[in-house]
């Protein structure tokens, strides 16, 4: 079983050092791990800034805990990657830090629409206010396809975000109605190489992972060539959550394997049929 999107606390909303993170891992049985820090931290006065500076030495030094670790768990995979928060300016930093630090895997995320955070903070709930559903979701999709036109990541994160709280406001939402706009980015995606994860912080949310099912599906058919899965935790205690759900969510969604990056390069497999095999062994296990 893998991991391919979690933070420890050199991320500004993160906790615990690495080190307490494998030791999770281990517990839970996961054999292969990326830990993921936002590349962006939270200033002093709370706006989040990207500083090539701060974060090639941060990055550095995460790589150096990514070598201790490989050391004091020799049976855990342990990668270095990273979580870049599309804003158009600060890509030109983002292609930069990619370029001097070996990075294993770089995800791309939104979770800035029309100068609004979606995802949490102060204006989660401000963004929907005065926006229908079709608005808010179009919006979002379109900073995606904005995203995925950049590039300069290896797969997308939490495809769906914007149902985070949007389902607070709308209640669920159906991805037919905005297949017009969710189809183009998955086909640009599968042109440029670019993989799509599994997130599954969203069942502690609107109750599925992200992306919906039928958008794993259409990704599948659009050609999109990896799947990544990870839990996005932020604490030791919360790093396996969802893995369950969201390896089963894979296979009802028709993909077959599962993809492990090594320098930014789809480097081996895990055939999803074992990482089930993890999840039912797991659901038995918890099973009163």
């Amino acid at each position: 079983m893998i991991n391919f999107h979690f933070h420890d606390d050199r991320s500004s909303d993160g906790e615990a050092p690495l080190l307490r993170h494998c030791e999770a891992a281990v517990e839970a049985g996961v054999t292969e791990i990326c830990v993921t820090n936002h590349a962006e931290i939270l200033g002093p006065d709370g706006s989040w800034q990207a500083d090539l500076e701060e974060m090639r030495a941060r990055f550095f030094s995460v790589g150096e805990s990514v070598r201790e670790a490989r050391r004091l768990f020799p049976d855990l995979g342990v990668r270095l990657g990273i979580e870049l928060e599309y804003r158009p300016e600060w890509t030109d930093a983002f292609d930069r830090l990619t370029a001097e630090v070996p990075f294993d895997f770089v995800l791309g995320s939104v979770h800035m629409v029309d100068g609004f955070n979606v995802s949490g903070g102060s204006s989660k709930d401000l963004f929907f206010e005065g926006r229908t559903q079709e608005s808010a979701y179009s919006e979002y999709f379109r900073a995606l396809d904005a995203m995925v036109q950049w590039g300069g990541f290896d797969a997308v994160a939490h495809f769906d975000l914007v149902k985070r709280y949007g389902h607070r406001h709308y209640g669920p939402y159906e991805p037919a109605a905005y297949r017009h706009e969710i189809q183009p980015v998955l086909e640009k995606m599968a042109a440029r190489g670019l993989g799509i994860e599994i997130n599954t912080s969203g069942v502690s949310g609107p109750g599925v992972p992200y992306p919906e099912r039928e958008i794993l599906v259409w990704a599948r058919q659009a050609g999109v060539p990896t799947l990544t899965i990870g839990t996005d935790s932020h604490r030791p205690d919360s790093f396996a959550d969802g893995l369950v759900e969201g390896v089963l969510l894979a296979r009802s969604a028709g993909w077959e394997e599962l993809t492990l990056y090594d320098r930014r390069i789809p480097a081996a497999t895990i055939a999803l049929e074992r990482a089930v095999a993890w999840a039912e062994g797991r659901n038995s296990r918890e099973a009163p």
